[in-house]
């Protein structure tokens, strides 16, 4: 019987070293052809395109930009690089609600 939970665990155990040998065997691979692949930075390269500044509520259909007080706190599910792109899309910039003063009876 316990050769038999023997034979077993050194079975799997050996499959498990398998598994992590040719795990990182690819990884491996990957990593020095990634370092192989990189171009050097060029003076000359084309600049990255800038992220999207507008950040918009599909379920509001409003966008924020960044000189909105929310905008740092909303998530945003679209995004847009610049408020005329999210109006053509169909959003509305957020605007503040007028404060009504209470009634006082």
């Amino acid at each position: 019987m316990f050769g038999f939970f023997f034979q077993m665990f050194l079975l799997c155990a050996g499959a498990f070293l398998a598994g992590v040998l040719l795990t990182w065997l690819t990884m491996r691979a990957r990593e020095s052809s990634a370092v192989v692949d990189a171009a050097p930075l060029s003076i000359m390269a084309e600049p990255v395109a800038a992220a999207p500044a507008i950040k918009a509520n599909s379920r509001t259909m409003m966008f924020h930009t960044p000189e909105s007080p929310y905008y740092k706190r909303m998530k945003g599910d679209a995004f847009f690089h610049s408020p005329e792109d999210a109006r053509r899309a169909g959003y509305t910039m957020w605007t503040p609600r007028p404060r009504v003063p209470a009634t006082t009876s």
